[in-house]
């Protein structure tokens, strides 16, 4: 393999001004791939412990400085990552327009919302953008995620839209990045999308626990996730219940709610009869997508993580954190201890284009579900010619996601992830099981600039494409693998989802109830692991547009999702503390949590994160005798009071009209919100004003609401150019006339079903 020489963004510098894990992350990532990083301002610390913040600003500079200093550094910039807590006062971004420069802000810059100085927390991001609408029991409250996973994701987009821009024209070098519209994305897998096909009644829904998904075991804890009908059959053998296979109920995901206890007992029955490592071991002989549910304490142990050596000792020698979640061309970039700071000398002007960032590229879309799918969209939406590649016989299976009945006409082309995540692409269906799919698949690479993928690491390397092969077709191509768990070690071959890997990850572990069961959050993990690989590969194609050479990025789901939960490991290893599920309760806020109000399931919640907040609670709910109460003097104090305390809130919130709480409480200065039902959060009031959704109509579908990329080029809101494709819908176009086939070349592949518009059997 072709080792790299130097760090893809070595020789460019980057400005950070940080208040939160999302602006430090995405500094920590330009790090991790070479700029070098100063610190100019923000806040000194995270507020969440000396881990955290020897992690996330390892081998970055820093110097003091104010707002106008960092504008006025920024002109000798390559990138800046700047993070306010509201939009800033006009004129500010003009004096870094020649700089690629990524804003983040709770509202974003735009829109109804955006610089009033509104009140808000993580937790009431996660209540306005609908993360909360199915996770918790219908007996209690809705759950928060419990790892912060929208920060994270968050600062991972904007390293990876920042390095974007600094590849197109100067015109549209600013993005604005909305942790409203990130936290949106993260957490909703596209409901709101499916509700509109479906046209579903407004109604409230129920919570419902993914089942089955995390189970006891005799030993711990394990998370199974059904993706395929193959997978629900296969389950019901794995469990010793084969006759339920002649059972309409129990052999369908929305069936078995109906007799949830009985399922659930039978699932049970069998995961507590055997070990973690026997439900694994059992389930991947039938390909069941299965793992144990880490801890911060566990995950360290896990063989996986071992055999990659994830994780390593700070210099300080205080605790272990992740490395970075990606390689070049086969190796994991090693962090300086000591802030980079580049001489003249050591510049590197990037290729740049004067239009959109990647136009003219050739991208091969082999990417499939939503962390595969992101990567080519993104990519498209930077200008590149995106052309999806999948097979009549074996359709992407986003497409299948959705409950649209099979009945309707083209189903396979309203399924709702599938529709929220390819759009800017051109499809076509190829059998790559035969010499002529192979075939044809090497010409579309021979002529590529990048070739992105999600399978298995298997697949490609069984009809003869892995690295080495592609990199011999094409020298100067750069190629992404996604694969769920990594390239190499014992879980390599393991078939692994989203929520597989945030069983494994640790990220179960924080979210649910206290002391009740860890719960999947549902969601994080596909945006995190996707928009890791879009930055390795945007960093990389800035390497690779420079110097014409090739490489081989690799970008693991498992690895972006355990970043997401490293605060477990920082805490475990720094201070010896196992960080558990806390409900809504976190270590930052003084009160945090969710109340029912007048309505039906109507939800509003909360966060009190200092001393004017707790006041201005007081005012606004009338509990004046909490001001008088010294046990209730400090945040120690609040949070050990918590169940008074949100005893105390309840009564009050069960006569509050949800709107009129939400105003009573930020008119008091108290970050609040309403719970936004995920099914139509397109229609929130700040993600409409500012053009988060952009309408498409689809021949089949409708008119649809899709959210394209969660963050905006400023002055270009929307970065859908092309809606979806149909399957198969530019098969000419693409192998007569772009491969040049005759017309009697095509129709054989048609004859020999090498090519299809239809899923096989349809």
């Amino acid at each position: 393999m072709t080792m790299v020489t130097s760090l893809p963004l070595h020789g460019l510098r980057a400005l950070e001004w940080s208040t939160s894990i999302a602006g430090a992350y995405a500094g920590r990532l330009l790090a991790d791939a070479g700029a070098a990083v100063t610190r100019v301002g923000g806040a000194e610390t995270l507020g969440r412990g000396a881990e955290l913040d020897g992690y996330l600003h390892l081998g970055k500079a820093q110097r003091p400085g104010t707002l106008s200093d960092l504008v006025a550094a920024g002109a000798e910039a390559d990138l800046v990552v700047l993070e306010l807590p509201d939009a800033p006062e006009a004129g500010l971004l003009d004096g870094l327009e020649a700089t690629a420069v990524v804003a983040i802000t709770p509202f974003g810059l735009t829109g109804p919302w955006a610089g009033t100085g509104r009140p808000w927390s993580e937790f009431t991001l996660q209540l306005e953008g609908g993360a909360m609408s199915s996770r918790g029991s219908m007996d209690s409250y809705p759950v928060m995620t419990g790892s912060s996973e929208a920060l994270w994701v968050a600062g991972s987009m904007a390293a990876g839209a920042v390095v974007t821009a600094l590849q197109g024209e100067r015109s549209g070098r600013c993005v604005d990045i909305a942790l409203l519209d990130v936290t949106t994305y993260a957490n909703n897998m596209f409901q709101d999308v499916s509700a509109t096909i479906a046209q579903t009644p407004r109604a409230p829904m129920p919570r419902m626990r993914l089942t089955p998904g995390v189970e006891p075991a005799s030993d711990g804890w394990v998370g199974f996730n059904l993706a395929s009908a193959a997978n629900h059959q296969d389950f019901l053998v794995l469990i010793e219940r084969p006759e339920w296979l002649a059972d309409e109920q129990m052999s369908s995901f929305l069936g078995r709610y109906a007799r949830y206890a009985e399922w659930v007992e039978a699932v049970r029955d069998w995961t507590r009869r055997h070990t973690v490592a026997e439900c694994v071991e059992a389930a991947g002989t039938f390909r069941i997508p299965a793992a144990p549910v880490h801890s911060g304490k566990t995950i360290l142990e896990d063989e996986q993580v071992v055999a990659r050596d994830f994780y390593e000792t700070h210099p300080s020698g205080g605790f272990r954190m992740p490395r970075p979640p990606f390689l070049f061309d086969g190796v994991r970039p090693q962090r300086s201890t000591e802030p980079a700071e580049p001489d003249q000398a050591e510049r590197r002007a990037p290729v740049v284009s004067d239009t959109l960032p990647f136009a003219g590229l050739r991208v091969v879309d082999l990417g499939t579900w939503w962390v595969g799918a992101y990567v080519g969209a993104a990519l498209g939406a930077g200008g590149a010619d995106v052309v999806k590649v999948e097979s009549a016989s074996r359709i992407d299976g986003s497409r299948t996601m959705g409950f649209v009945p099979t009945e309707r006409d083209h189903w396979w082309d309203l399924g709702n992830i599938y529709l929220g995540v390819n759009f800017n692409k051109r499809d076509v269906t190829l059998d790559l099981t035969v010499p002529a799919g192979r075939e044809l698949l090497v010409r579309l690479i021979r002529d590529a600039d990048v070739l992105i993928e999600n399978y298995a690491p298997r697949v490609l390397e069984s009809i003869g494409l892995d690295w080495d092969a592609v990199h011999a077709i094409n020298p100067g191509l750069v190629m992404l693998r996604m694969p769920a768990f990594g390239l190499t070690g014992p879980r390599r071959e393991m078939v692994g989802y989203a929520q597989t890997v945030e069983q494994f990850s640790g990220l179960c572990w924080r979210t649910g109830y206290p002391g009740g069961d860890p719960t999947n959050p549902s969601g994080p993990a596909d945006p995190m692991g996707a928009a890791n690989s879009f930055f390795a590969l945007s960093a990389a194609l800035v390497e690779a547009r420079r110097t014409g050479r090739g490489m081989l990025v690799e970008a693991t789901l498992a690895e972006g999702a355990m970043v997401m939960a490293s605060e477990q490991v920082l805490a475990w290893t720094g201070r010896g503390e196992l960080l558990e599920r806390t409900g809504n309760r976190s270590a930052v806020a003084d009160v945090q949590g969710v109340f029912a109000v007048q309505g039906t399931d109507e939800w509003v919640g909360l966060s009190v994160l200092d001393e004017d907040q707790w006041r201005g609670l007081v005012a606004a709910t009338g509990f004046t005798e909490w001001l008088d109460d010294p046990a209730l003097a400090d945040r120690a104090g609040r949070q050990a009071a918590a169940d008074r305390l949100e005893s105390e809130l309840a009564a009050w919130f069960a006569d509050q009209q949800p709107d009129e709480a939400v105003e009573r409480l930020l008119a008091a200065g108290v970050p609040a919100g309403r719970r936004t039902d995920w099914r139509w959060v397109h229609e929130h009031p700040q993600l409409a004003g500012r053009e988060t959704y952009t309408v498409v109509d689809h021949p089949y579908g409708g008119e649809v609401p899709l959210p394209g990329l969660p963050y905006q080029r400023v002055g270009t809101p929307s970065w859908i150019l092309r809606r979806p494709p149909l399957l198969g819908e530019h098969n000419e176009e693409i192998l007569r006339g772009d491969l040049g086939l005759s017309e009697d070349e095509y129709q054989a592949l048609v004859d020999q079903q090498v090519v299809g518009t239809r899923p096989a059997g349809q």
